[in-house]
């Protein structure tokens, strides 16, 4: 397997050392132009869902702000920070006028010096290093608090200027220093909860948007600030275990309604290659199929083929996951930390090689031979996303090796990986193989089913299957197979599993560029791995 995704953002590397050190991580980038004008409408729009409980408790409520803050990138860059176990407690827009100052401050739910958070802060509108967050790098070392400065000198928190908070924090830290960094919308900065910050809007006209979202250990309690008996704020678990009763837990919000797709039955389509390309447009689109299964809320499946010298689109993200099977020819694969060809990894790629990305990995592939190459794609998403667990990550298979022959088993499997994902429970692929004569019952399975025959022929469905073609069944659909040739029919099988079925949060995480069998045992290398 190819990983795709190793040293995939440049703040990773560091982030122990510098984080420790400074306080803060990044810029970081998360959202692209679209994405930000998405989100700014969404927050400032009349139909947002008003938090609940509390004023930061946007993300129990909005599905929006959830899939922010479950995000598997920033999950990723907050796990060294925080550790596996994870909780999303807080979501708050930041708008700020034309010179308007945020002053220097702590926020007061992270303050105490024993706590383990860390705030995300994504500029979405009119970010620049003079409209951003500014911070004093190393004052999360200090052992007064900024709270403390301010009540022991007598100086308020509207009176506490630059030079004198700067002042404070080297007296307890000399290395502290004022920082202002060159953020741009869609780009996050994470830093430590005590860290001191503030900012000042410098742009002569425009106003200036951001978000943040507060995260937590999932053994640290996040209380509302009160004048009175400070109570828990409503928490989603978004990565990991929590212990009881040490915070309020509460369940990810439900994704807005939309017009379900039309179930999906169980099917059999002949791909027939070759296919056809647009020699004018570069691009030729075969859909197969779309709609709705037990497990998934989408899922399609087509087929492409691109002309010599094309590309369909720079990098781009979604919150879908993908499987890419080249089917004929070869290709590169273009995989991005943004939305721009500047910095992609090409990885080239031909028949037989297939590569998973997970929701909001930037890709795009691109056709650098002189004849065509022809691929085919399953694209779904989940009703809910499938919480903990060590997720699987993009990469990419070789060609994976037909299963072998058993002595006398009629039917023989090898397993290639088998992991949870955002929408999967688990996702999991092995190859088959079976014997001429050979055939297995008809049974239904708690889970949806894809298959490639890639050499021999086999009934199923009341139909004769050969090479090429493409079988679905969902969840609970009633199938068996058989072979119905004269050689072993092979064929490649994905399952897709729902997010119910996930295995236990603290179960072991995947080997450095490996993935995980769903018996356990060791991974089968069919590749080399790669950074």
């Amino acid at each position: 397997m190819l990983d795709l995704t190793e040293d995939r953002s440049p703040a990773l590397a560091p982030a122990g050392n510098s984080f420790a050190r400074d306080g803060f991580l990044g810029p970081i980038r998360l959202l692209d132009e679209r994405q930000c004008r998405a989100v700014v409408a969404h927050l400032t729009g009349p139909d947002r869902p008003a938090p609940a409980v509390w004023k930061k408790g946007g993300a129990v409520t909005d599905w929006l702000l959830y899939q922010l803050g479950s995000n598997q990138q920033l999950i990723e860059l907050l796990t060294p920070l925080l550790g596996d176990d994870i909780i999303l407690w807080g979501t708050k827009l930041i708008f700020r006028n034309p010179g308007h100052i945020h002053t220097w401050h702590v926020d007061e739910e992270t303050e105490a010096p024993d706590g383990r958070f860390v705030t995300a802060w994504i500029g979405l509108h009119n970010t620049t290093a003079n409209s951003g967050i500014r911070m004093i790098a190393g004052s999360h070392l200090c052992r007064r608090t900024l709270s403390q400065f301010q009540a022991d000198t007598g100086v308020s928190r509207e009176d506490s200027s630059t030079e004198t908070v700067l002042g404070w924090a080297q007296s307890e830290n000399p290395e502290a220093r004022m920082v202002e960094p060159a953020v741009a919308d869609g780009e996050a900065i994470l830093f430590d909860g005590r860290m001191w910050h503030g900012s000042h809007n410098r742009l002569e006209s425009e106003a200036r948007f951001a978000l943040i979202l507060h995260f937590a250990a999932a053994d640290c309690p996040v209380r509302i600030p009160s004048e009175t008996e400070p109570q828990l704020a409503p928490a989603i678990l978004v990565q990991g275990n929590a212990p009881p009763a040490t915070n309020w837990l509460v369940p990810p919000p439900m994704p807005p309604a939309a017009k379900p797709l039309p179930a999906l039955p169980s099917l059999i389509h002949a791909i027939g290659l070759p296919l056809a390309e647009n020699v004018e447009g570069g691009w030729q689109h075969y859909p197969f199929f779309s709609g709705s299964t037990p497990v998934l809320e989408s899922m399609t499946c087509h087929a492409a083929v691109l002309s010599p010298g094309y590309w369909p689109h720079p990098p781009h993200a979604h919150p879908e996951e993908e499987l890419l099977m080249v089917l004929d020819g070869e290709a590169d694969l273009l995989v991005a930390d943004k939305p721009s060809h500047e910095g992609a990894r090409p990885i080239r790629v031909k028949a037989g090689d297939f590569a998973y990305y997970r929701a909001f990995q930037h890709h795009s592939i691109r056709n650098p031979s002189n004849a065509p190459v022809t691929y085919m794609m399953f694209r779904w998403h989940g009703r809910t996303p499938a919480v903990g667990g060590a997720r699987l990550r993009s990469g990419v298979f070789r060609s994976p090796a037909p299963a072998e022959a058993n002595g006398s088993r009629p039917f023989v499997v090898r397993n290639l990986f088998g992991a949870p994902t955002r929408w999967l429970g688990k996702f999991h692929c092995h190859t088959s193989r079976l014997e001429v004569g050979g055939s297995y019952a008809a049974h239904r399975d708690d889970y949806d089913v894809a298959i490639l025959i890639q050499s021999g022929r086999v009934r199923t469905l009341g139909r004769d299957a050969g090479p090429g073609s493409l079988i679905y069944y969902p969840k609970g659909e009633l199938h068996g197979m058989r072979n119905a040739g004269d050689e072993p029919a092979h064929y490649i099988v994905f399952e897709f599993h729902g997010a119910a079925q996930a295995p236990s949060l603290r179960s072991a995480p995947p080997k450095q560029g490996c993935l995980i069998p769903p018996d356990g045992s060791s991974p089968e290398a069919d590749g080399e791995l790669v950074a």
